[in-house]
């Protein structure tokens, strides 16, 4: 018995939209920083590649023995700072640049990772300050300590950038001076500091070039070699060592002398 009624039941769920957008929006991100990541690492490795082939190449042309320090990871910071020689300032000077260019970087970390595990120290010791509730004067004063320890470590950062940079522009200075002009090569230098790639390509380019009048280093000649020595024997030899005197005196005895060999003679 139909009586006309009709019931249709349709249930429809709609999702929030925000649940997909969020999917598509971090895998959009995590392309973005794969793809920027392979930029950085190309460029990188193609800075790698040129500043050795560069310093190499300047190297063996300077009659460096140990070129191939070029090709290995800080010793070619080494390389790089004893190719320029002796830097003079205006009182002192910087006999070995290399050295120093390969120690303060290690000096800087080292500081810096001392001054790291006081940050670390003085943040636990507020939590644990905070957590005994010892109240807030304590609590302040780690605080303090703790933002002091960061200034300090800013300070530090900003000094050695200032340092190691100068030290480098230096460097390069006295590098490209042999290739190219006194101003030029302060303008290489100085962006060769700023631009990331900038210094690889100029040592690139300039391995091949012919070295500027007066800069170019003296060749290495060997010695002659020194002709070997002929021994002169003795006008008068010695007698032989362990030689037996009982055979010498047999030798003299069967001998005359001379006065006895005359007289027999007269007779």
């Amino acid at each position: 018995m139909d009586f006309g009624y009709n019931y249709g039941y349709e249930y429809n769920y709609d999702y929030p939209s925000y649940v997909n957008s969020n999917g598509s929006l971090f895998a959009a991100l995590m392309y973005i920083y794969l793809i920027i990541l392979t930029v950085i690492a190309i460029f990188a490795l193609a800075s790698y590649i040129f500043h050795s082939i560069g310093l190499y190449t300047i190297g063996k042309r300077m009659g460096r023995e140990h070129a191939w320090l070029a090709f290995i990871p800080y010793a070619r910071d080494y390389f790089h700072g004893e190719l320029a020689g002796e830097i003079s300032l205006k009182n002192k000077s910087i006999k070995n640049p290399g050295i120093w260019k390969l120690v303060l970087p290690i000096i800087y970390s080292a500081v810096a990772g001392i001054l790291i595990v006081l940050v670390v120290i003085a943040g636990i010791g507020a939590g644990v300050a905070t957590g005994t509730n010892r109240g807030m004067g304590g609590f302040a004063a780690i605080i303090s300590s703790l933002i002091g320890v960061y200034v300090l470590i800013l300070v530090l950062a900003v000094a050695y950038t200032a340092v190691y940079s100068v030290l480098r522009v230096l460097i390069d200075i006295q590098i490209y001076e042999r290739f190219t002009t006194r101003n030029m090569a302060v303008v290489h230098s100085v962006l060769s500091a700023i631009l990331p790639l900038y210094e690889s390509i100029c040592f690139f380019v300039m391995r091949n070039r012919d070295f500027n009048q007066g800069m170019r280093p003296a060749p290495h000649i060997a010695p002659p070699p020194v002709p070997p020595v002929t021994p002169v024997p003795p006008e008068n030899p010695l007698p032989v060592q362990g030689a037996d005197p009982a055979s010498d005196k047999k030798d003299d005895a069967a001998q005359p002398p001379i006065g006895e060999e005359t007289d027999h003679k007269t007779e």
